[in-house]
């Protein structure tokens, strides 16, 4: 393995965590789009 492969496989690892941590422990496994705690929207109610 080559440097450009270590280095490329460094960069997905690290974005696949990052998307980990964005989606499961930062919002707790809420939705991407908002940050209540369920995914229905409030329509004048």
């Amino acid at each position: 393995m080559g440097f450009i492969d270590i280095a490329l496989m460094a960069v997905i690892i690290s974005g696949a965590v990052y998307l980990l941590y964005r989606s499961i422990f930062k919002k707790k496994g809420h939705c991407h789009g908002c940050d209540s705690g369920t995914c229905a929207k409030n329509r004048g109610m």
